[in-house]
């Protein structure tokens, strides 16, 4: 095949996904939110990262404003009321039920830390499965301790439930955990952590030792079988989305056939059913192949594989998944270009496919066909792939960058690539990270939009050597995503979505609905967003009501001339 062809015909099909592969619908209407994952840029990242609750002064208790799989307050409940100092004491709805003031730090009992979570990684959700930990500090002697678990649907008017009692069995401090089903009927709920010296069960006690901290957190609406979209992927001129049913779905580009559905060659202008795999928990791409991550922890892929992407041992394009190879217990995986970084659940990273600038993170710059871990990382959260760099969130809130430096993507002021990670100076306290061409994004403390290298940085500067603050929403919670020339950002609990920069190879759009330039301005008549993935030349956002919507340019041709872009976004025609 003339790669000069092929390279005009991938151009023409990614305006064919922002245009020919979408109707307009009008404008969704607003729902609870409860999608799954998001991309960032061409590589992948999860929207349902770790959200670490804050304070909220009203509630008087700690609260993740926005939809997660893992609401974490870390440490901050950590103490006893005045005996053992603690932060907003008592942490409980409307301040009530106070704390006992007993013992000391050396002789005495609390909670330390509480956070709710799903196994599978998939959404906080009424009426599914969740799991709570709590940890806890107990005396150096046994004293009867016993740690009740409650749940309340209502956060301004709480009336709690009994889910079970624990009973500690070890000194000093210790990690308790239980299983519930979440109840139906509110969209933001709360657990409680009640320790005990002996005694009854109660949701308050009154005993000098006791404590109590509750958490508040975001739910998804009940999941609801059928056609709702749960993840969606954008990889150069192909897409792929995976439905509530279980069935994968593609369109766009199929030269390697990357749409999963068989052998053959021929793009595809609607979406088409892939008749492969079961159980598959989100989907991803690159520029021409497709990777999905199964609810076992498994990752199977299947299209181009030039450069290892499929991690098969093999550089051979397939055109049937195949599985990466001694990878398992994987949450969370990000693509870039040509590479592939993923998450295991012990916090560690892995990666394959192209290493040309030191993408990978294994100290060379040679292409890996089988994951190799990425340096001595640990206690990771979320990954972020940009063209040829990387980026991992850690537990304490530090970004950590390696790969591509070309406009000091790494952000430490320099040009040259690092193939190991290296801690991103000067930003702490991150929730939320994004990578694109030569560039990075980060949410800071929440609605802080920090950037560097050189793109569209959310300031008219558009180039920074080192981390620099570029943008502050004045409210809300935020998390970020970055395509090549393009991102969004989305305020978790409205579902709003904001966007800037344009998109790369000639980008025509100009529309009163989608920005396209250099500061972060609301996208009109978008709500209920809950993720958005962005390729080269498009963009697609996922809304809660299960649908997917796209703009972008529209058509690509070779040399200098394009044509007009779907700059304002139109519904994906998902059956």
């Amino acid at each position: 095949m003339n790669s000069k062809w092929n390279d005009s015909r991938k151009q023409q099909w990614a305006g064919l996904l922002g245009g020919l592969l979408l109707v307009a619908c009008g404008a969704p209407e607003a729902t609870e939110q409860g999608a799954d994952e998001a991309q960032s840029g061409v590589a992948r990242a999860s929207l349902l990262e770790t959200l670490f609750a804050e304070y909220d002064p009203t509630l008087k208790a700690y609260k993740c404003n926005g939809l997660t799989w893992n609401c974490d307050p870390g440490r901050w409940t950590d103490g006893r009321g005045q005996a053992v100092a603690e932060r907003y004491a008592p942490n409980t709805l409307g301040g009530t039920c106070l704390d006992g003031e007993q013992g000391s730090f050396s002789e005495g009992e609390w909670v330390r830390r509480v956070r709710i979570f799903t196994e599978d990684q998939t959404a906080l959700t009424q009426g599914r499965p969740a799991s709570i930990e709590v940890t806890v500090e107990m005396p150096w002697s046994p004293q009867g301790n016993l740690l009740d678990l409650y749940a309340t649907t209502s956060v301004t008017n709480p009336s709690w439930t009994w889910i079970t009692t624990l009973t500690p069995t070890a000194e000093r401090s210790q990690t308790l955990k239980a299983t519930y089903t979440v109840p139906v009927g509110s969209g933001v709920q709360a657990v409680r952590a009640a320790l005990r010296r002996g005694g009854t069960a109660s949701p308050c006690t009154s005993g000098g030792y006791d404590d109590r901290d509750d958490l508040v957190f975001t739910l998804a609406a009940p999941y609801v079988s059928g056609a709702k979209a749960l993840s969606v992927a954008s990889g150069r001129n192909h897409s792929l989305a995976l439905r509530a049913d279980g069935t994968l779905w593609g369109w766009g580009d199929n030269y390697y056939s990357q749409l999963g559905a068989g052998a053959g060659s021929m793009p595809s202008i609607l979406p088409v059913q892939a008749t492969i795999l079961s159980g598959v928990k989100s989907v991803h791409a690159t520029v021409d192949s497709s990777l999905a991550l199964r609810t076992d922890g498994t990752v199977w892929a299947w299209g181009g594989n030039s450069e290892g992407v499929l991690g098969n041992g093999t550089t051979l394009a397939s055109a049937t998944p195949v599985q990466v190879v001694g990878l398992t217990g994987v949450t969370a995986l990000a693509t870039g270009r040509n590479h592939v970084l993923a998450l295991k659940s012990n916090g560690t990273v892995w990666a394959w496919g192209d290493n040309s600038d030191g993408q990978l993170g294994d100290g060379t710059n040679l292409r890996r066909t089988l994951p190799v871990r990425v340096g001595t990382l640990t206690l990771v959260t979320a990954l972020a792939a940009g063209r040829t760099h990387s980026l991992a969130l850690r537990s304490d809130r530090t970004v950590w960058a390696w790969g591509d430096n070309t406009l000091s993507a790494l952000g430490n002021g320099l040009m040259d690539e690092s193939p190991i990670p290296l801690r991103v100076s000067g930003i702490s306290g991150v929730t939320s990270i994004a990578a694109g061409n030569h560039f990075s994004l980060a949410i800071r403390e929440s609605r802080e939009l920090w950037g560097w290298g050189g793109g569209p940085l959310g300031d008219a500067i558009q180039s920074h050597p080192r981390p620099e603050r570029t943008y502050r929403w004045t409210t809300g919670t935020f998390s970020v995503f970055a395509g090549e020339d393009h991102a969004v950002a989305i305020e978790r609990t409205q579902g709003t979505a904001w966007s800037w920069g344009a998109f790369s190879v000639g980008n025509s759009c100009a529309s009163s609905t989608v920005n396209y330039g250099a500061i972060p301005a609301p996208i009109n008549g978008l709500t209920g967003v809950t993720g958005v993935s962005i390729g080269e030349f498009y963009a697609q956002a996922l809304l809660a009501d299960g649908t997917v919507w796209g703009w972008g340019d529209s058509m690509f041709q070779e040399g200098s001339e394009t044509g007009s872009g779907e700059c304002a976004p139109l519904k994906v025609m998902l059956p």
